[in-house]
Parts: C-alpha cells; sequence; structure tokens
C-alpha cells in the first residue's frame, strides 16, 4: 500500500510502501518519522536514482541508540527476529540526542521516489553480511554497537564472538 509521504522542493511525490520490511518496521514503531521525513523533503531537490542522504533539522529530534565501544564495553552479537543479518550490541550505554535523519529513496519507474528506509541518526554503513555491505561495514561495525533495547533477538543466535 503506498502511503503519501510529501513533496520535494522541486516537487516530485515521494510514498512510502508501508508493506516494506524496513520502513513498515520502524514506522510501526516511530510513526512521527513521517512528519520529520516530510520536513526534510520539503527543503531538498532530488536526482539520483538512489538517495542516501542525512539531514540536520537543527534541533533535537531524538536519540541515537548506536555507540562508539571501547574494549571495556562487554559486546556481543545477536540476529533480531526475522532477521538473517548479525547485529553487534551493548547492554549498557547512554543514548546520544541528536538533531539527524536519515532517508534512504528510490526512484520508481513513474519518476517518484520510495521512501525504503529511515531513522533517527547519523548515515552508518550497513551491517556486514547484510546485502548491501560496503567496504566500511567491517570497521565501522567492529567499534561501534546498538544500545539493547527492547528488541527482540533470536535467542539461539547470542554469541560473543564475532561472525564477520
Amino acid at each position: 500500500m503506498k502511503h503519501p509521504v510529501g513533496l520535494t522542493q522541486n516537487g516530485t511525490e515521494v510514498y512510502a510502501e508501508l508493506t516494506s520490511a524496513k520502513v513498515g518496521k520502524r514506522l510501526a514503531r516511530q510513526p512521527g518519522l513521517l512528519t520529520l521525513a516530510k520536513e526534510v523533503l520539503a527543503t531538498v531537490k532530488l536526482r539520483d536514482p538512489k538517495i542516501c542522504m542525512e539531514y540536520d533539522l537543527r534541533r533535537q529530534i531524538g536519540y541515537d541508540f548506536i555507540i562508539e565501544t571501547a574494549e571495556k564495553d562487554a559486546a556481543f552479537y545477536a540476529r533480531l527476529v526475522k532477521d538473517d543479518v548479525y547485529t553487534r550490541f551493548v547492554k549498557n550505554g547512554e543514548p546520544s540526542p541528536t538533531s539527524y535523519v536519515t532517508l534512504v529513496l528510490l526512484r520508481d519507474s513513474d519518476k517518484k521516489y520510495e521512501l525504503c528506509d529511515l531513522w533517527i541518526g547519523r548515515n552508518i554503513p550497513p551491517r556486514p553480511g547484510s546485502a548491501d555491505e560496503t567496504a566500511e561495514s567491517k570497521s565501522y561495525w567492529s567499534n561501534h554497537a546498538v544500545i539493547l533495547g527492547d528488541q527482540h533477538v533470536q535467542p539461539q543466535t547470542l554469541t560473543k564472538t564475532s561472525p564477520y
């Protein structure tokens, strides 16, 4: 189901497929992200077929739950429920206030853009082992982790040994 998100500064329509795995999950947990996306889109002109952009709204909009880790931090790895890629976690950590939101958009055959993903926080490399892994993924995720909160992990996948 295509849900209209907003228009860009140059009048291009942007929508979200609410049944999409990534964006659908995020919007179910944080419906206010649509308002932030609409605000950002009104200020930008989109031209490229695939866009991943972080935008500074210049006010605190939430917290970033991905933190830099040190050797003293007890990091562990697990797969989230319905996910086949491992995520690096820490149990203790303080989320940092952020003014950034990141949007991932793809242009479709009708010259509209689909909002494929969005989150509060800076743009980060994809997790190692994911289909969109980059050269920076392993180095980034070797010293960053997600603060464990109410995420549901697959208990049988818990490990302290890096799967990357």
